[in-house]
């Protein structure tokens, strides 16, 4: 008989529990090296500010320690909803990870030079610290998700998780159309950039992950 891990069973691997707490410890050591930070995430998701939490001092630790938090939960949501083998290896989560981390570095550095090629620097500063809070709410909400599906599966977190993603689209559209549409951006640019830089990245990393595991 075939089994397939979940956590918290008796036949599911250690690691992944001890990874998932790993990770709630790192948002609760980020929110406590850098304060409401999480609040601020979630209160300035609709509105549009000249600047965020992040005008204010920085601490370097609370940073990381949020990164790894973002970076760890969307490679465990990735692993968890496309894997298809009778058990967790870290080995491929450590993979998703890295192709995580490269995925947010090359998307970045096309940002930027969009921004530079379009003369819309001013705009993408802007634009830039809002958009870790749309990650931020992203990753917060989606923990929970993938901690549920890997104890109790179904269907219904399938169509959560679609939901969320949905979510992750549309508040980012509504902050590009906030910052960018304001700085004279057309409405064809900005849907060729949201196709482009979110939708089919988004597509292409999950088909990557799905392939890989």
């Amino acid at each position: 008989m075939e089994y397939v891990a979940r956590i918290s069973s008796p036949l599911s691997e250690a690691w992944p529990s001890w990874m998932m707490l790993g990770l709630l410890f790192c948002l609760v050591l980020g929110e406590k090296l850098q304060p409401n930070t999480l609040s601020a995430a979630f209160r300035t998701s609709l509105t549009q500010l000249e600047r965020t939490y992040g005008d204010r001092a920085t601490n370097l630790y609370g940073l990381i320690s949020l990164n790894v938090f973002r970076v760890g939960t969307l490679a465990m949501t990735l692993y968890a909803f496309t894997y298809s083998r009778a058990s967790f290896s870290i080995l491929v989560f450590l993979c998703i990870a890295l192709g995580v981390i490269g995925f947010v570095m090359l998307k970045s550095f096309v940002s930027w030079l969009i921004s530079y090629t379009f003369d819309l620097r001013r705009a993408t500063v802007l634009f830039a610290p809002q958009y870790d809070n749309i990650w931020t709410i992203l990753c917060v909400l989606l923990y929970p998700v993938t901690l549920l599906h890997m104890n109790i599966g179904g269907h219904v977190l399938q169509w959560v998780l679609l939901a969320l993603t949905l979510l992750f689209v549309i508040l980012t559209a509504f902050k590009l159309w906030q910052y960018y549409f304001s700085a004279g951006l057309s409405w064809l640019y900005l849907t060729v950039y949201i196709v482009t830089l979110e939708i089919l990245p988004l597509g292409a990393i999950w088909y990557a992950a799905g392939v890989f595991t």
